[in-house]
């Protein structure tokens, strides 16, 4: 069963036999045999044709949501016997981490593990997390909000959000929708916050788009410290927020990879690297 699923992963991906076939150095008769062979096993339809490709039926997409944290937690195991043959790990980073100082902490990270290789994508927090909950990224660096026994999440950072002054005199303040990591994690502190109250919010999908509204005088802004910094705000635009504001950076990975002695390897140099930021 776990040849069909990984074809079936694989067909997922690419959207086609042939793709697949070359992303698993296989034949295409192999891989549609693997898929067929799980489709008689389940006695029900996984694919179906769409156009000159093929996608996953409503069932096999029910299939692969339960089916991908097995795969995963079957690889651990794999990897358990073998730990110093499991160099590269994928490791998803929240959009404005990977805007701002996330890649350069993995690549500072990386350099203290020995022959470890990270492969960088990137989403927003909810998605980090539910694909690394699905088993399709070993890690995950996001604003966290997991309550689920198989996944593992342990606080990096703390980074502060900070006050952009806008050029003219505005109650009006910019901030990141009410659908994000961020915000999820971080509304009820910032409305409670002195500094904060009395200002109507304006909810958009970026932290750069935030910077950019309040430079061009659309209000004042409320941002990560990393993205200030890293387009360059005036300092003295920039307001640490008294009692500070800090939204907590979190890398979390299922329960079988963060027992890897090289992730908690990790983990502790993360940690380490992120003081220096």
């Amino acid at each position: 069963m776990i040849e069909g699923i990984e074809a079936l992963l694989a067909l997922e991906r690419t959207g086609t036999i042939s793709e697949a076939a070359a992303q698993l150095r296989l034949t295409q008769s192999a891989v549609s045999k693997r898929i067929q062979s799980l489709e008689n096993e389940l006695r029900y339809r996984l694919i179906e044709p769409d156009g000159r490709r093929v996608r996953l039926t409503h069932k096999g997409l029910l299939f692969l949501d339960k089916a991908r944290p097995l795969v995963s937690e079957l690889k651990g195991l794999k990897q358990l016997g073998a730990e110093n043959e499991f160099k590269r790990f994928s490791i998803a980073l929240s959009d404005s981490i990977a805007a701002s100082w996330g890649p350069r902490l993995i690549r500072l990270a990386a350099k203290k593990l020995k022959d470890t290789d990270f492969e960088i994508h990137v989403h927003r927090s909810t998605l980090v997390e539910e694909n690394v909950r699905l088993g399709r990224y070993h890690l995950g660096l996001c604003i966290s909000h997991t309550n689920d026994p198989q996944m593992v999440s342990n606080i990096i950072f703390e980074e502060p959000l900070v006050f952009l002054r806008g050029k003219t005199e505005s109650k009006q303040l910019v901030t990141i929708e009410k659908s994000s990591g961020t915000w999820r994690a971080m509304e009820d502190k910032i409305q409670k916050h002195g500094k904060l109250k009395g200002y109507e919010m304006l909810h958009v999908e970026s932290f750069a788009a935030i910077v950019q509204m309040v430079q061009e005088g659309f209000g004042n802004g409320l941002v990560p410290l990393g993205i200030a910094q890293t387009m360059q705000v005036n300092k003295k635009d920039i307001l640490i927020l008294s009692p500070q504001i800090k939204r907590q950076i979190k890398l979390i990975a299922r329960k079988n990879i963060y027992q890897l002695p090289v992730i908690l390897e990790l983990q502790k140099w993360l940690s380490e690297l992120s003081q220096e930021l």
